[in-house]
């Protein structure tokens, strides 16, 4: 037991940069091609006019084993209500990837739903996938404070209404 502790606290914690894990990462596969893509952003759920990482990760479907070696290019849409043609809200330069695993990182203006097309260039096989991104403005921000508030807004007032009642009750006995 002490030997366990003892190699947890003073082990040092080697962190590796690897596949994607935890419950917001999006995957896109394609059996065709054999390829998995994972992304994932950080924060989970990002702010406009804050900084958010766009993460991804390309690998083998079967092995698990990183792709190596092609260009990606990934493209920000954002619809804002309307399907028009010109709804890019930016457009990374394509880059090479020796390793499978990247990153970009992105300022979003507005808040709503948006798309991260990455298209995944190799000498075989051209592929583009889509992920979804909700961002948090400030009116949705004091919508959710609304929503948690709420409940608690509901038990006092029943708290208070059963404190006026009992009250009256005992007003009346007296």
């Amino acid at each position: 037991m002490i030997a366990i502790l003892f190699t947890m606290i003073f082990i040092p914690n080697l962190s590796a940069y690897g596949h994607l894990y935890g419950f917001n990462v999006q995957e896109w596969k394609n059996p065709k091609y054999n390829i998995l893509i994972q992304f994932d952003i950080e924060p989970q759920t990002p702010s406009v006019g804050k900084n958010a990482t766009l993460n991804f990760s390309v690998q083998n479907l079967q092995t698990g084993e990183h792709l190596k070696n092609f260009t990606e290019t990934v493209t920000i849409i954002s619809y804002n209500g309307n399907l028009s043609a010109n709804n890019i809200a930016y457009k990374f330069a394509s880059t090479q990837e020796k390793t499978g695993d990247f990153s970009h990182s992105y300022v979003f203006t507005n808040g709503g739903t948006y798309e991260i097309f990455l298209r995944i260039d190799t000498t075989t096989f051209i592929n583009v996938s889509k992920f979804v991104v909700f961002v948090s403005s400030p009116q949705f921000q004091i919508m959710n404070l609304v929503y948690l508030l709420l409940p608690f807004v509901i038990v006092a007032g029943a708290f208070v209404g059963i404190g006026i009642v009992i009250w009256r009750y005992i007003y009346k006995k007296r």
